[in-house]
């Protein structure tokens, strides 16, 4: 488990649209969309094209922004799931509405 069982309560309480803004577009997406600026600066970019148009341009807001929001949300639902199924097997709780109990 990524988070602690109370980090994770706490987390969990807060809501599955708090995770996914916090957590997974401000942590894991603007980092990775950072990334792929940098790298977009070097490998896309127009030869004529100077530092500072680049960085003014409005495609490179958008796809940053994309970038960001794209890789964010898979991130977190992905971490989102992850832990709430390593939460319920450390505390043993019942089953989210929706899905069934396994029979040991």
């Amino acid at each position: 488990m990524k988070n602690s069982v109370p980090t994770w309560a706490e987390k969990r309480k807060n809501g599955l649209v708090s995770f996914l803004f916090f957590d997974g577009i401000l942590k894991m997406g603007a980092p990775f969309a950072l990334g792929m600026q940098i790298v977009g600066y070097f490998v896309l970019r127009d030869a004529a094209q100077t530092t500072g148009e680049y960085f003014a341009s409005s495609k490179t807001w958008l796809t940053f922004f994309l970038h960001a929001t794209a890789f964010g949300l898979i991130m977190g639902f992905v971490n989102w799931f992850r832990s709430e199924k390593a939460y319920k097997n450390e505390t043993d709780i019942s089953p989210m509405p929706g899905e069934e109990t396994k029979d040991v």
